[in-house]
């Protein structure tokens, strides 16, 4: 290679002129790299709502509802104190947020605008609903009187002939206080043996089946059914037993919560359905346990329908329990409710795997402040909140509750997480982006 330069000598101006060239140029790709590595370890999470187009895949900004309609707003409408509420699930340790809301250029400028944001998991923010009692199929023994649970409710064999005959061992019944059986309301006595009533679980080699409306509905697997019972609970019986019943084509899954993996996929399994979550970080943000995960077969995980990956978007599905520790208080999540478990038979029926870990008191504690007009804008209205009050609650979820005085009418939101910048915020950057390249690049 031929090379022009290799004689050539600068007067010593210009030669000073490139040497400072060359020191601010190399100054200015040290900058690049370190603003770019800033932004990589301490991001800044933009997230957006056009009340225009409110079904938009773009809008990252969740559940947009009304006190009143538990709605978007139609055209971005607000009455008159009319609560407007909102969730965001960024994935990090934030600092402060700003959230702006821009205006309709002929909306009136409501007097006062007051936001309100707290921190949880998407499903502990649900309505408190009524106790759980214990599950369908229990058999409970209190004060020397023997039940079954059937269809929810608490069913007393009044006869223990029946009791025989049918095969229910006394040994199986689990031991509670009359107390314990309120929570499950009484049903109608039990008065013979001709028939097994409702949810009776009957394993035949190592076969189980739960009997529901004459028919035996046979669980997916013996795991399907552990992840819901103890085998004391099911009467055995022999192969003869099945000779004259109706076995059912549907099938009884796993408890719902459940959490699965096939295929180097994870799954949560909830009312006859899969939902193959999106990565570990996902995994982690919604404070479930790797020890909880269950392998499954083919056949077993095929038996449900699968869904779209499950995001940190979306809320814990049913089944899923809630513990808070300082309280001493379970929740188990049920058709957008969290019902409370409030004794300790109920909790041993229903628990099954590692509660996830919340506090009661982040429902409680908020930050706030107040919108007030942007600088050098018309109709763009902002407040910076410190997240330091609630950042102590375990969840991924905020929820923005802004109360509009007077009428107004909104084109747009958008929220703004900003990441401190500390040592401990470096090392979990790190170890994400190390997570990623693992789950993107190497094979087990």
């Amino acid at each position: 290679m031929i090379n022009l330069t290799q004689k050539m000598t600068l007067q010593s101006k210009w030669k000073r002129i490139y040497l400072i060239s060359r020191f601010f140029l190399y100054l200015l790709f040290l900058l690049a790299g370190l603003l770019v590595a800033y932004q990589i370890l301490f991001p800044e999470i933009s997230l957006d709502y056009s009340f225009a187009t409110t079904n938009s895949l773009k809008n990252t900004l969740f559940l947009m509802r009304t006190s009143a309609s538990q709605n978007p707003p139609k055209n971005g409408s607000l009455k008159k104190n009319e609560l407007l509420s909102f969730n965001a699930n960024p994935l990090g340790n934030f600092k402060d947020a700003k959230l702006s809301f821009v205006l309709d250029k002929n909306s009136p400028v409501p007097t006062q605008m007051n936001v309100k944001i707290r921190k949880a998991y998407s499903a502990f923010f649900f309505p408190t609903g009524a106790p759980l009692g214990f599950p369908s199929g229990s058999l409970l023994s209190a004060n020397g009187i023997y039940y079954i649970i059937s269809d929810g409710k608490a069913r007393q064999f009044v006869s223990g002939s029946a009791l025989d005959q049918l095969g229910f061992s006394r040994s199986s019944f689990v031991r509670i206080s009359a107390d314990d059986l309120k929570l499950n309301p009484k049903g109608d006595d039990i008065l013979s043996a001709n028939s097994y009533p409702e949810d009776t679980l009957i394993v035949v080699g190592n076969q189980y089946y739960q009997f529901k409306n004459g028919a035996l509905i046979p669980f997916v697997s013996d795991k399907a059914f552990l992840s819901s019972y103890d085998p004391t609970q099911a009467i055995p019986k022999n192969e003869d037993f099945l000779k004259d019943k109706t076995i059912s084509e549907n099938f009884v899954g796993f408890a719902d919560g459940t959490l699965a993996s096939s295929d180097q996929s994870v799954f949560i399994l909830s009312g006859g359905q899969s939902f193959p979550i999106a990565d570990s970080t996902t995994f982690l943000a919604m404070g479930f346990d790797w020890k909880d995960v269950l392998p499954l077969t083919p056949g077993e995980i095929n038996a449900y329908q699968r869904q779209k990956q499950f995001t940190v978007n979306q809320p814990h599905p049913n089944g899923t329990i809630f513990y808070d520790q300082k309280e001493n208080k379970y929740f188990m999540i049920e058709a957008g409710f969290k019902r409370t478990l409030e004794n300790q038979a109920v909790i041993k029926a229903r628990l099954k795997v590692s509660p996830v870990l919340v506090d009661n008191q982040s429902l409680g504690q908020n930050a706030t402040c107040q919108l007030i007009k942007e600088t050098l804008t018309f109709h763009t209205f902002t407040c910076k909140l410190n997240l330091d009050a609630i950042n102590v609650f375990a969840g991924n979820d905020y929820q923005f509750d802004t109360n509009f005085v007077g009428e107004t009418k909104l084109v747009s939101a958008n929220v703004v997480f900003y990441t401190q910048f500390s040592q401990a915020n470096t090392l979990t950057s790190l170890s994400l982006i190390k997570n990623r390249l693992q789950n993107n690049y190497v094979k087990n």
